[in-house]
Formats: structure tokens, sequence, C-alpha cells
């Protein structure tokens, strides 16, 4: 018996043997690397955003975090009273909160995070038990509420939340590193155990095609003229007509980016994307190119108009009352007429008519890769009633951003090819250099003869017509007033509520900038009026601070460039 009981007892402990050694082994080893493993994540640093000429616009900064080991206090017998009282002052805490982390059943807790370095320095020479500093970047914006709206921001947590900070998180947010430390099961850790370190991988930095003047100009022009006209807001672009590359991109009002919580969400909106508007007469260029292209119509040709045209159920007016009057198609563009403007466009079919829509930009995205970015409003022709193609001649029935009105001219002013709109040169590699991002996408609209055709057209806008207050002492401006009606919720207009908006390019010659404006709700609201003198003061900087020669050789260059 007794032998019996000594093989049964070595039979049971040879197959616990077993049962942990061999069977079990990868489940004991985990747990004991949990009780003797803490693997640290060490975060990377984001990469910068610069603008065109190196300016940084947004970057990151190392900064302190404060954490606690609330079971090494426990253990140890310190009173988290004490550790409370001594950090509440340092960290700018209550009481409270404190008491809360550190009596917390845990073994790791944040007391702060991304606090300034000195604070983790006094806290460090506090010397206090269970408490830790580690080294985080957080971001900054090296000019607070520049092109806020475009860059956007990111979180506690080194994650693009908003703008480009969110579009480029991928490239911007770089590669965690890893620390692994021995430690004892009361959390302390081991001074001389084994380490292993994986070093993060910083993010790469990013060129934008921001000019930080152009942009912090056009910023401020239009601060002003919301102010001056009592706007709800307002954005404008500014792109190269070679490029397409947008120079600047603003919406007011805007927001501090370091502190987006106190922002309200319409101020955080990059709205020359995301919010879409009917164009009104500036979709008028659209319907023009499209019969000149088609050879429906040409400058000269003579019209007879009056002040209403009858189309369906629907009676289409000028904008002022006049008598029945002969026009050629020149005039109808540069005086603005409705009536003239839908009598050329219904010579199209609406199906070529809907083809131009689409070529020039309208009920697509631009391939900005923005995120927010809105496609517009077109619908598909077999859904148009009959007044809808007359309606979408004079930018009614169609909704569109500012940055597709804005790709609307630079197709004329580029000779009829679009160009895709970019935010981003390209990004700069290990030994410095940038590496330029592929290149704009291009389409052919119209022929170059039909993009210059109009463009000399829309001069007369300038010279002759409703956008006399878009001209640019020194320069040929081509461009188009626009005033809108804003669409109400359950149909039909609201009253007395519009959109004011100018488009255009110059020199006229040879177009080197387009530049698009939109006020909300301004006081006169004639696009002409208000959104073409705010035209003129961000064109007539942006040519002289991009050194491009004016039309008149004897005009001065002037670049007075705003606060940035």
């Amino acid at each position: 018996m007794l032998l019996l009981s000594y093989l049964v007892l070595t039979g049971l402990m040879g197959w616990r043997l077993v049962s942990v050694q061999v069977v079990s082994a990868a489940e004991y080893r985990d747990l004991a690397d949990r009780q003797v493993q803490r693997t640290v994540e060490l975060p990377p640093t984001r990469g910068k955003l610069y603008d065109r000429s190196g300016e940084p616009l947004a970057m990151s900064l190392s900064a302190a975090t404060i954490y606690a080991n609330p079971r090494e206090l426990r253990e140890g017998g310190v009173d988290p009273t004490f550790i409370a009282a001594e950090l509440a002052p340092l960290l700018d805490s209550s009481l409270e909160e404190l008491m809360e982390a550190l009596t917390s059943d845990t073994g790791f807790t944040y007391l702060a995070r991304q606090v300034p370095r000195r604070v983790g320095q006094r806290v460090e020479a506090a010397k206090l038990a269970g408490v830790g500093v580690l080294a985080e970047p957080t971001r900054v914006y090296p000019a607070p509420g520049l092109a806020s709206q475009v860059i956007g921001f990111a979180g506690v947590d080194n994650i693009g939340l908003e703008g480009l900070e969110l579009s480029q998180d991928e490239l911007l947010a770089g590669t965690p590193g890893r620390l692994s430390l021995e430690r004892a099961p009361q959390g302390l850790e081991i001074a001389h155990g084994g380490r292993e370190l994986e070093p993060p991988v910083p993010g790469t930095d990013l060129v934008l095609t921001l000019d930080r003047q152009i942009q912090a100009t056009t910023e401020s022009t239009l601060t002003d003229a919301v102010d001056r006209y009592g706007a709800l807001g307002g954005s404008a672009v500014v792109m190269d007509t070679d490029t397409g590359e947008i120079l600047a991109m603003a919406s007011t009002p805007g927001f501090d980016p370091s502190n987006p919580r106190a922002a309200d969400p319409y101020d955080r909106r990059n709205r020359a994307v995301t919010d879409i508007f009917e164009p009104g007469s500036v979709n008028k260029v659209i319907a023009a190119a499209a019969a000149m292209e088609e050879g429906k119509v040409w400058p000269d040709e003579v019209f007879t108009v009056p002040d209403t045209w009858q189309v369906g159920p629907k009676e289409f007016k000028d904008s002022s009352p006049h008598e029945t009057e002969s026009m050629t198609f020149s005039e109808i563009i540069a005086k603005s007429s409705n009536v003239g403007t839908i009598q050329v466009a219904q010579r199209l079919e609406p199906a070529v008519f809907h083809d131009y829509l689409t070529a020039f930009g309208m009920g697509r995205a631009t391939g900005l890769g923005f995120p927010g970015e809105s496609r517009g409003l077109l619908r598909d022709p077999a859904d148009w009633w009959v007044t809808d193609q007359p309606a979408m001649a004079i930018g009614q029935s169609v909704s569109s951003s500012l940055l597709q009105m804005a790709g609307v001219f630079e197709t004329i002013a580029s000779g009829g090819e679009w160009v895709q709109p970019s935010l981003v040169r390209g990004a700069v590699g290990a030994d410095g250099r940038l590496r330029p991002a592929a290149e704009a996408e291009r389409s052919r609209v119209v022929s170059t003869e039909t993009a210059q055709t109009l463009s000399r057209m829309l001069v007369g806008v300038i010279t002759d017509g409703t956008g006399e207050l878009a001209a640019v002492p020194g320069y040929e401006v081509a461009g188009k007033t626009g005033t809108a009606q804003k669409p109400s919720e359950d149909g039909g207009y609201q009253e007395g509520a519009y959109i004011a908006t100018f488009a255009g390019f110059a020199p006229a010659d040879d177009p080197a900038l387009v530049v698009a404006v939109m006020l909300d709700d301004p006081t006169p609201y004639y696009g002409g009026l208000t959104a073409a003198p705010v035209f003129s003061e961000i064109m007539e900087f942006a040519l002289g601070h991009e050194r491009v020669a004016p039309s008149d050789p004897g005009a001065r260059l002037t670049a007075t460039p705003a606060a940035p």
C-alpha cells in the first residue's frame, strides 16, 4: 500500500510537471511575463506642417506627462493625501480630482498630460513616492488661428481629429516605440532588470501649398469685410492657375486650434470646402462656355431681351425691370442678364448642359481629399423639370462649394483645362529634401479659343458691368458677380437672406491667380457691392506678393502683408 501510494503520488507529480512545463507552458510563460514585465508605449514626434516657403504652421514640442502608481502607494503605506496636497499647486488641479486618481485600484493612472516641461521638472524635484514623469510631445501652432480650419488640430493622444491633421494623419503620426521593463509584484521597477527599447519613428514633415502672407492677408480682409457688411461669415480661396495649388483658403470667423473645444462647430468648419450654396449669376460662366463651345452662340450675336421670360409655369426676371432691348451676348454676360442667359442656355440639350456642369466640377468631389468635402448638388438630367435647365443657367437648382466655384474660373484661366486643386506640395524626406506630391490631374473642358473668348467677355463685367468694384489698379481683371437667395429647409427661399459672391482671375491676358469670395448674408446683399471689393483687395495683395507683372507697365507693385 505504501509503494502504491508512492507510485500514485509520483504519477500525479509527473503529470503536473508535464502539464505546467509542456502542455500549458506558453500560458504560464505569458502569466509570468505579465507579472514581471511592464511595457510602456513611447509616443512618436508628430510631423511638422510648413507653408510653401518653409514657415512652420504646426509642430510638436516636448511636454511632460505626470503619472502615478496607486498600488505602490497603498503597498508602501504612503498617504495619498500628502501626495495630492504636494501636486495640486504644481498641476493646477483640485485635491478631489487627484485623490480620486491616487486611490484607484490600478498600477498606472495619469495625473496630468502634456503640461509644460518646467512643471515636470518641479514634480521630479519633489521626489514623491509612486509618482513619475514621462516625456510626451504636444501639438502647438506658431501662428494661432492662421489657416486654422485648413490645418485642423490633433488630440491629446497625438491623433489628428480635423482638417489636414486628420486627412494626413497616416503620414504625420509616425510609429510609436516600446520600452519593456522588469518590475516587482507590487509594481516597483527593478533597477537592474532587463530592458528592451524599440525607439519611436517620428512622423513625416509636410510642406503645404499655402502662402503664410497671402493667407494672413486674406483672413484679415475677410474679417474686415464681415464686420463692415454685417455678414454672418465669409470664405475666400486663392489659387495658382498653372498648378491648381491653393495659396490661401480662409473662412471667418475662425478659431484657435490650441483650444478647439472653446470654438463653435461653425467656426471650426472649413466652409470653403464643406458648405454649399446656390452660386447665382457666377454659374452663368458655365452656360456661356458650353454654348460657345457647342457653336450655339458667338459674342457679338444680338438678342432681344425683355425683362421677364416665361418657361413652363415659372416666370424668370432680370434683377432690375427694363424695357425690351437689344443686347449682344457679351453685354448679356457683362450686365448679368438672367433672361438673356436663359435664352442662350435653352439652345443646349439638357444632357449636354449637364455634361458641361460636371466637367467644370459641379456635383463631384474635387479630389482635394479634405475631410467633410461636399460634392455639391447636381441632379441627373432625367430628373429635371422643364424649369431646371434655365434655373441652373443662372445659378439656381444647383449647389456648389466655394472651392468648386474657384475651379470653374481656374478652368477658364488655364485655357479651358480643369486642374485638380491641391493643398500639399510634398513630403520632406529623411535627407531633408522635398519629395513633390503627385502631379495634379487635368482634363480638357473647352477649347483654348473658347476660354480666351470668354475671358475677354468677363473683362467686360469689370469695365462695363456689375463688377466694377473688383477692379485692381494696374491689372486687367476678368470675373463675375453672383447674388443668390439662400434656400429654406421646407422648400423655396428664405426671405431677405442672400449669398454674395465674386470669382475671377488676373491678369486677364496671362492669368496667374484665381480668387473666389463668398459672404454669407451681407448688407447690401449684391455680390458686386460686397464680395467684389473684397476680391479686389485680396487679388491686389496676392499679385504684388507673387511679383506678377502688371497689365499696365507703369503701375507700381505693392504688397503690404498683414500680420501673420
